[in-house]
C-alpha cells in the first residue's frame, strides 16, 4: 500500500511539474483563467474543434482588429460562437499545422481578461512556411471566452497568401 501511494504521489507530482494538470477547484481565479487560456491554444494547435467549441460562448465576438489595408477598420469581426467557429474552421483548412512558440499569458481583471503573446510556427496547407507573431487578448465570464482580439502582422499574412489581394 505504501510502495502505490508513493508511486500514485510520484506521478501525481510529476504531472503538475510537468503543467499537465488543470488547476485545482482551489486555484484563483487568474490561475484558472490561464489553464483555460493555455487550454484554448492547445485544443487549436491539436485542431480539437470540439474543444474549442466547448470553450466559446454562445454570444461571443472575435475581432481581428489590423486590416489588409492599414485602414481602421478591422480586417474581421465575427459575432456569435457559430461564426467564430466558422473563422476557426478557415483556419485550419489554410494550415495543415498550428503551432505556437514562445508563449507568454497574463492574466488581468481577477480572472476576466488574459493576454497571450506568442509566435506562430505554422505550416500552409501546400506545405509553405508561416511565421507570424500574435498578440491576443480573451475576455472570459463563467468560465467560457466572450471576445478575442487576435493581432497578428497583416504584412506577414499578405505575402504568404497573396491571393488576398492586399
Amino acid at each position: 500500500m505504501r510502495t502505490l501511494l508513493i508511486t500514485v504521489t510520484s506521478a501525481l507530482a510529476l504531472t503538475v511539474g510537468l503543467g499537465l494538470a488543470p488547476a485545482s477547484a482551489e486555484a484563483g481565479p487568474e490561475r484558472r483563467t490561464e489553464d483555460r487560456t493555455r487550454a484554448l491554444l492547445a485544443a487549436f494547435e491539436r485542431r480539437d474543434v470540439k474543444a474549442i467549441s466547448a470553450s466559446i460562448d454562445e454570444n461571443a465576438t472575435f475581432t481581428i482588429p489590423l486590416s489588409f489595408s492599414g485602414a481602421s477598420e478591422p480586417a474581421g469581426h465575427f459575432a456569435g460562437k457559430e461564426q467564430i467557429l466558422g473563422y476557426v474552421d478557415s483556419v485550419l483548412t489554410n494550415f495543415r499545422k498550428v503551432r505556437f512558440t514562445d508563449l507568454r499569458v497574463s492574466v488581468t481583471g481577477q480572472g476576466r481578461t488574459s493576454f497571450v503573446q506568442a509566435n506562430g510556427d505554422f505550416v500552409t496547407a501546400d506545405g509553405r512556411p508561416y511565421r507570424n507573431v500574435y498578440i491576443y487578448r480573451f475576455d472570459w465570464k463563467n468560465g467560457r471566452m466572450v471576445h478575442t482580439d487576435e493581432y497578428a502582422n497583416p504584412i506577414t499574412l499578405c505575402k504568404v497568401f497573396e491571393d488576398l489581394g492586399c
